[in-house]
């Protein structure tokens, strides 16, 4: 059996960091996300037929989380105070000119909000 590109160790630590990225300020859902990456890992912790692809759907959620998730946040306890979003670094900006370009990887350097 060919070894994984990525072992299981490094895709689990990948997952956590990007839940600490991306669920930074809002502990309840930084806590459930990290509980349910424990299960499944957990859940699958003996090697098998699919154990790769697991191990690549674990990486490919790292990614998501860490490059596409946006969170939200107001004032505690204001329920009309604006939403503000907590854009980081790492989270992949675009527009729609962007999709003309394919399958390049492409860096957009502006703001959302431009």
């Amino acid at each position: 059996m060919a070894a994984p590109s990525v072992s299981a160790l490094s895709a689990y630590r990948q997952l956590l960091r990007a839940t600490r990225l991306a669920f930074r300020d809002d502990f309840r859902v930084l806590l459930a996300a990290r509980q349910e990456a424990r299960k499944n890992f957990d859940e699958n912790r003996r090697v098998g037929v699919d154990t790769g692809m697991k191990i690549n759907h674990a990486v490919e959620v790292a990614n998501l989380l860490r490059h596409n998730l946006v969170q939200g946040a107001r004032e505690q306890d204001n329920e009309s105070a604006k939403w503000e979003l907590r854009i980081h670094d790492e989270i992949e900006r675009g527009d729609n000119d962007t999709i003309k370009v394919g399958d390049k990887n492409v860096k957009i350097h502006k703001a959302c909000s431009s």
